[in-house]
């Protein structure tokens, strides 16, 4: 006679592996993280006016509205997050096949948020055809509300018919808002011209910068690192004397701007840190690390090659501006359009750093890594069929 226990001998369907973390749980963890974030921005940024008076009396500035810089960051991230969710709301009622993901929907209108650029520069001039509207209010809310509508629509939902996202829906939708201005925003022969010829007067990367006192592209700055007190400096304020200590304060604890999210590397840093931790079996941790790496060293090989000043300020502006930290945390490490494997992830993260110096240094253009992005989101599909294993027994 057997002693085996009836229940012994019951099978159990499939799922046998549980866990605690959730789609909504890890969205969650997700917004909160990037909720602290614009939050830090607003608090940072709030003291400041935009535009300054003086702007409004030297630039000749009309229907722009003069308000705190961080009432501007509030007011777009509600926008960005009403649209989104109000819209996926709208499309699950419509279309039956369509599920609503609030927590995932809110995440996206954050990220909407926290990649757009705000702030006008101090160093900002009448004859620059930089579209400096768009920095500030009103025109900001309409552009981060056209970016949230099509994002979500267009790169969100109708992508996700595919069977698979190819492009992150955020990057892909700002790409597309901002073509109209590609004249001023992605062409180098704009940003290599002066001011006087209309403009943006940016410095070359693609020669040695530094604290040097020779003059710097066409802009008639007296090196690569007063352009950066220019452009991230408060402009409210004056700007304080130039050194080593002051370029670095300024990329990494406060930018008065560029991408929202990156007003504080250092926010960025410990917030995306701490998210790392809590979601570490689930955030692709592998892109971030490989990005930072590469873009350190590719930094380091440039700066070296073309006899750098100063070893430290190409190091300090290609991780540290906005468009870089923020995105190499939050937007290089998206589930759906990055690869799934680890070796893949790592193949990712090092072509983003290297595209980004890249396009950054010959281009001109200073938001290369969202460009870089979407180049590499494209490789995922063939990225995911590196290191994958053979099933088991053949």
């Amino acid at each position: 006679m057997s002693n085996e226990n009836p229940q012994d001998l019951i099978v159990k369907p499939a799922p046998h592996i549980t866990g605690t973390m959730s789609k909504n749980r890890l969205m969650q963890y997700t917004f909160t993280a990037l909720l602290a974030i614009t939050i830090i921005t607003a608090i940072l940024w709030w003291s400041t006016t935009t535009p300054t008076n003086s702007q409004i009396a030297g630039l000749k500035l009309t229907g722009i509205w003069q308000m705190p810089l961080g009432e501007i960051v509030l007011i777009n991230a509600l926008i960005a997050i009403a649209i989104a969710v109000g819209a996926d709301t709208l499309i699950s009622k419509v279309s039956s096949d369509a599920q609503m993901n609030t927590w995932s929907v809110a995440v996206f209108g954050l990220i909407v948020t926290l990649s757009y650029s705000l702030g006008i520069p101090a160093m900002t001039q009448a004859a620059d055809v930089m579209p400096i509207d768009t920095l500030s209010a009103p025109s900001a809310f309409l552009y981060v509300a056209i970016i949230s509508l099509i994002g979500l629509v267009v790169f969100k939902k109708l992508q996700g018919l595919a069977g698979r996202k190819y492009v992150n829906p955020a990057a892909a939708a700002k790409f597309i808002v901002l073509l109209p201005f590609i004249g001023s925003v992605f062409l180098a022969k704009d940003h290599f011209a002066a001011f006087t010829a209309g403009g943006l007067g940016v410095p070359s990367l693609s020669g040695a910068i530094g604290f040097g006192s020779g003059p710097v592209g066409h802009n008639g700055l007296a090196s690569f690192a007063t352009y950066l007190a220019g452009c991230y400096g408060n402009p409210g304020l004056a700007t304080p004397a130039i050194t080593t200590s002051s370029i670095s304060s300024l990329m990494i604890l406060d930018k008065f701007h560029g991408w929202t999210g990156g007003a504080s590397a250092l926010a960025v840093i410990i917030v995306g840190i701490a998210f790392f931790v809590v979601a570490r079996k689930y955030v692709k941790w592998r892109v971030t690390l490989a990005y930072f790496v590469s873009i350190a060293i590719m930094s380091i090989i440039f700066a070296t090659a073309f006899g750098d000043t100063d070893l430290t300020i190409r190091l300090l502006f290609e991780l540290f501006i906005g468009s870089s930290i923020f995105l190499g945390f939050f937007m290089a490490t998206d589930p759906a359009t990055t690869p799934y494997t680890g070796i893949g992830q790592i193949i990712f993260g090092v072509g983003l750093g290297v595209l980004t110096i890249l396009i950054q240094t010959y281009m001109n253009f200073f938001g290369g890594s969202l460009l870089a992005l979407l180049i590499m989101n494209l490789t995922v599909p063939l990225l995911d069929r590196v290191g994958i294993h053979k099933p088991f027994g053949r």
